[in-house]
């Protein structure tokens, strides 16, 4: 299983990447870098599949990430073979910075079209994504190689990290959440 597939379903955080990391990580001339600077699998997100202001507010509520300011960077990626046995499928990561994590926001199959899910409003839209699967912990699941991933679902390696942070600056949207105070549900008698 490649590190983009095992990223699209267990998923992806930051490293600040200098100009030697970029050389010391790249493919050798002989071989077809899997990870090219500009690489058009990666676009900008729809806007209509990017969590609201309210979610990423309820995810940072749940994850008790409030008291601090919290930057975000969505990006969407369509992935291919080798990559995924459904070519054209499309992936939105969203790679939250402070939480030193990637999470896996949504998937579409080829042709699909985005729907909201009516049985969510925005806050439970952002506990959900708090408690859900799809996040890669970048303190614990970055391996340095590709091969050393393996056949790991839930490894990502380094280059395959770097490579998602560069795409998401390229093209990906950025949010700020200011730090704030969660709102106390009030209960009713």
């Amino acid at each position: 299983m490649s590190a983009s597939l095992a990223l699209a379903f267990a998923l992806t955080a930051p490293a600040a990447v200098t100009a030697a990391e970029s050389a010391a990580t790249a493919a050798p001339a002989s071989q077809p870098n899997p990870y090219p600077a500009i690489d058009p699998a990666f676009s900008k997100p729809d806007d209509r599949r990017m969590p609201s202001r309210t979610t990423l507010r309820s995810f940072l509520s749940e994850m008790k990430s409030h008291r601090q300011s919290n930057t975000f960077c969505f990006v969407q990626r369509r992935l291919d073979a080798p990559d995924t046995a459904e070519p054209g499928l499309s992936v939105l990561s969203m790679i939250w910075n402070e939480g030193k994590s990637i999470h896996l926001v949504n998937l579409l199959g080829p042709g699909e079209r985005f729907e909201r899910d009516d049985a969510l409003d925005e806050v439970a839209e952002g506990r959900s994504m708090a408690h859900g699967t799809g996040t890669v912990d970048l303190t614990t699941s970055v391996v340095p190689t590709d091969e050393d991933v393996g056949g790991s679902t839930f490894l990502v390696s380094r280059p395959w990290v770097d490579h998602m942070f560069t795409q998401c600056r390229r093209v990906g949207t950025r949010v700020r959440i200011p730090a704030f105070r969660p709102t106390v549900p009030r209960h009713t008698s």
